[in-house]
């Protein structure tokens, strides 16, 4: 009788622990009251006056590469980025444990920014006061998904990706510098208050701390016994005979 041999090693992802599930909710009950608070008090007040500080310092090379960072990581944009990382390590490295990894942590990180949306739906600053160069109205001010998705996309990088200590250090500070000028780049354009970026990094966080004990101890496991999983990955599966 042949029994199916997992040829793909475990990816041994940090955060297995399940006491990460409560600590994930508790960050997420933080980062929202943050929301509720800096809604009611800091709209106007101290929130919009770093935006209007920010105006005297626009000048042509920034306002361009504020600009390119907004369209880049538009939904669309964010979309296109995940879809054609997780197409190249799945069919270009032949890695698709780690695709479906890397895939569904910055997913989880970037998507747990609307639930900051829809609870707090704070409204952008208004424009008129910062003087917005490019058009975002509503009340989906309250986190910032651009600066979200940076978030989300470092943490994959760091945790997925990054498979030593120094790769993952070397990773954690390029992109923490890379998810600061995403975050700079909100407040520049006049479209987002501080707090809003601030809580990106919390609720990203917060959603990749919830979904790691479930990717490690239930999701990844099963994966693995999948034979077409195997098949695609470049640790191609292997058999034995047994009784």
């Amino acid at each position: 009788m042949k029994h199916l041999i997992s040829g793909i090693p475990p990816l041994r992802l940090p955060w297995r622990s399940w006491w990460l599930l409560p600590v994930s909710v508790i960050l997420f009950v933080l980062t929202l009251s943050m929301g509720v608070l800096a809604k009611r008090y800091g709209s106007p007040g101290p929130d919009l006056n770093v935006d209007v500080s920010l105006i005297p310092d626009r000048n042509p090379a920034l306002t361009t590469l504020a600009t390119i960072i907004n369209d880049a990581l538009s939904p669309a944009g964010n979309v296109v980025i995940l879809a054609l990382s997780c197409l190249i390590l799945m069919f270009g490295l032949r890695r698709p444990l780690t695709a479906l990894a890397f895939g569904s942590t910055v997913a989880v990180g970037w998507l747990s920014s609307e639930i900051g949306k829809i609870t707090v739906a704070r409204l952008r600053p208004p424009g008129s006061v910062t003087h917005a160069l490019i058009r975002e109205n509503g009340s989906d001010s309250f986190p910032s998904g651009h600066t979200a998705f940076a978030a989300a996309l470092v943490w994959g990088a760091v945790l997925v990706l990054a498979r030593t200590p120094t790769q993952r250090a070397v990773t954690a500070v390029v992109g923490g510098i890379f998810a600061i000028i995403v975050a700079g780049s909100r407040l520049y354009l006049g479209v987002h208050y501080p707090t809003d970026v601030a809580a990106s990094l919390l609720i990203s966080t917060a959603g990749i701390l919830f979904w790691l004990p479930l990717w490690n101890n239930l999701i990844e496991p099963r994966l693995r016994r999948i034979s077409r999983i195997n098949r695609m990955s470049a640790h191609p599966s292997a058999t034995h005979t047994g009784d």
